[in-house]
């Protein structure tokens, strides 16, 4: 499993087609070579299977035809002919001759099909590779075997014959001449050598199947010698349970003048059993009377067991397709029913394939769309496609579609390269509506900005409320003492006032309407601003505030109004954070940071408070929308804030060490790299 996790994790940089990416464990757990090319005969896809059976690493054929694996002639004839099978038909089936990477030779079993993504377009060709030479090996030691057993057998029928026909003539000339009858007996004692060379048992047997001849070999197969084996019934020999009607047939075709051949079970001496191949003919006199039969008996067991092993591994076969079947269904049904709508452009710009959300995207039938222009079904997004075919790169983009029913859309798009060995792009289109998740922000941060609309009103009236005091006192003073001291007081009033009317212009300047323009804006000078209109609620809350501003500082480039309400978030939450008091720290610094794999020169503003700090346990959900610790927060203003902040090119992150206090640190990019 390892060398398949590390085999996969190096596959990826290799522009694996991206629906192989789901199954890419189960394509290499496969224990056959397997091999995926597009339409065309393209290597696409190469397993670990297939370099151990060929020695070609990925690299070496990945992008490569098919039809260029080998320099045989006969090799591209039979490619041609399986890939024109394959586009009619949809699949081909076959075996072949591939030439591996140390130029040797080896026949191969090869079952090719089309990969479907839509009901009538395919994608890719999957072939399975079944290395045949072990089989091959097996069926040609076999045919040799059995071709030599037959002439063996041929031969040993053709003696036997002419022994016969000798015998008959020795038979005949012995009436005639006595003399002839040493000549005779010698030239049987040398047939009968003949017979004892044979390496198959031979047997001969009367009428009554008696054993009449028992040769050298059947001494060996059997373990009887011919002493213990003449005179006994044939058929002693036949394991139990006999088969009584495999026997009758024998001697009905024997009987017949026909020799037999077939397969029994026999016994040895030592009581074990083997399967035997048995040719029996009949044996006839001078008087061409049947006088017997005999039989030529050879030990298969060595066939039967490479047989039972050629069906085992045929049937290992057949459910090693079966798992291919079932893999490639589940592949398809998983792309297909991605909630994320997918395609494949070639470098034309000319749709490929696509899965079922994007023509329900498109609100078009799904067999429409392959060898459509990009630029006909959304020319918005075609741009983004040119740009990526272009240059080789991902490109992203968010545009607005309008849907067959008339509602806006707006969808995220990416564009991801896919190149083959040629350098020919292919791009492949990945669309994500985020229609329903812009709706949820704008609530969000809609929800937000009321709760600090909210909690601001109630500081600013606690603000107003001093000096209204003030007012209705200095107003009670003068009417008790009257024109003596109105002057004074009237200035007081007066002075009071004033202070009124300056927070409410502050407020307003602070919350002054906008069209939401983007401007430079200077950090500082909004830290000032927030920090003069809270001021009044830092000092009655016992907070002393401490200033480490750095100048000159570069301006940053956004919305006024949503970085004061990041602010004011953050400033609030310092101060409910410190009820009995305490110190609060606000910082500015030059700072680069790493945005987009890029170094980015950038503004940091530092927001520091000695409360009690944030559990670690917490640290990670305070970001998280709804959460909150405080028993009158909305748990919004955290997820906003960052969310602004990130909208802005930023980050939003918070420092808390174990001796209390937390720090939130905001990293906005300076406006030179806006």
């Amino acid at each position: 499993m390892t060398h398949v996790r590390q085999r996969i994790s190096a596959s990826e940089p290799r522009h694996t087609p991206e629906p192989l990416h789901a199954h890419i464990h189960l394509l290499e757990a496969i224990g056959q070579p397997l091999v995926i090319t597009d339409l065309s005969g393209v290597i696409v896809y190469w397993n670990a299977a297939a370099e151990a059976a060929f020695g070609w690493r990925w690299e070496e054929v990945c992008g490569r035809s098919v039809m260029d694996m080998s320099d045989s002639e006969r090799w591209r004839r039979k490619v041609t002919r399986a890939l024109d099978s394959v586009a009619r038909e949809g699949w081909w089936y076959g075996e072949t001759v591939v030439q591996r990477r140390d130029d040797t030779k080896a026949p191969v079993l090869v079952q090719a099909r089309r990969w479907f993504r839509s009901e009538s377009e395919a994608t890719f060709i999957v072939l399975l590779v079944t290395d045949l030479s072990s089989q091959k090996r097996i069926e040609e030691r076999l045919r040799r075997r059995v071709a030599v057993q037959r002439q063996q057998t041929i031969d040993l029928q053709q003696r036997l014959r002419r022994q016969l026909t000798d015998v008959r003539l020795a038979n005949h000339m012995l009436s005639k001449e006595i003399a002839e009858r040493i000549s005779v007996e010698q030239k049987l004692r040398f047939q009968a050598m003949l017979l004892d060379a044979v390496s198959q048992a031979v047997i001969a047997t009367n009428l009554t199947s008696a054993i009449t001849y028992w040769s050298r070999s059947a001494e060996r197969i059997f373990g009887w010698s011919e002493a213990d084996m003449i005179g006994r019934h044939v058929f002693d020999l036949v394991a139990e349970p006999k088969d009584n009607a495999q026997i009758a047939e024998m001697r009905a075709t024997v009987a017949a003048g026909h020799p037999w051949e077939g397969e029994f079970t026999l016994t040895r001496r030592d009581g074990t059993m083997f399967p035997a191949f048995v040719t029996v003919a009949a044996i006839y006199d001078e008087q061409q009377r049947r006088s017997g039969s005999i039989g030529v008996i050879s030990d298969i067991t060595d066939r039967k067991r490479d047989r039972e092993a050629l069906a085992n591994a045929n049937a290992r076969l057949q459910a090693m397709n079966a798992d291919l079947q079932l893999s490639r269904d589940l592949l398809y049904t998983i792309v297909d029913n991605l909630d994320d709508a997918l395609a494949l452009i070639d470098n034309n710009g000319i749709i490929q394939t696509t899965n079922r959300q994007f023509a329900r995207l498109f609100a078009r039938p799904p067999d429409t769309l392959p060898g459509a222009s990009c630029d006909t079904i959304c020319p918005e997004i075609a741009p983004i496609v040119a740009r990526t075919l272009a240059s080789g790169l991902k490109a992203s983009g968010r545009v607005q579609l309008r849907r067959a029913s008339g509602a806006m859309a707006i969808l995220d798009i990416h564009s991801i390269p896919l190149s083959d060995a040629n350098e020919a792009r292919r791009v492949v289109l990945r669309l994500v509506d985020v229609t329903e998740h812009l709706q949820l922000e704008a609530i969000m941060r809609q929800n937000e900005r009321l709760a600090a609309s909210s909690r601001l009103a109630a500081i600013v009236a606690h603000e107003i409320n001093t000096p209204l005091q003030s007012i209705q006192n200095y107003l009670y003073l003068l009417r008790a003492h009257g024109a003596a001291q109105s002057g004074e007081f009237l200035d007081l009033v007066s002075d009071e006032i004033c202070r009124v009317s300056g927070l409410l212009r502050r407020l307003l300047d602070l919350h002054r309407p906008g069209d939401g323009a983007i401007e430079l804006i200077d950090c500082n000078a909004l830290i000032e601003r927030v920090l003069l209109l809270l001021g009044g609620t830092l000092a009655g809350s016992g907070i002393r505030v401490e200033r480490s501003l750095t100048t000159p500082l570069p301006p940053v480039s956004g919305g006024r109004d949503a970085l004061t309400q990041v602010l004011l978030n953050l400033l609030i939450n310092a101060i409910d954070a410190m009820p009995c008091g305490g110190t609060l720290r606000i910082a500015t610094r030059h700072s680069l940071e790493t945005i987009d794999q890029s170094p980015v020169a950038c503004v940091q503003i530092m927001v520091e408070d000695t409360g009690p700090g944030i559990m670690p346990d917490l640290q990670e959900r305070i970001f998280d929308p709804f959460f909150t610790t405080k028993p009158h927060g909305s748990g919004l203003g955290l997820t906003v804030s960052r969310q602004i902040v990130e909208q802005h090119g930023g980050m939003l992150r918070l420092q808390s060490g174990s001796g209390g206090g937390a720090t939130f640190i905001v990293t906005l990019p300076a406006a030179d790299r806006w």
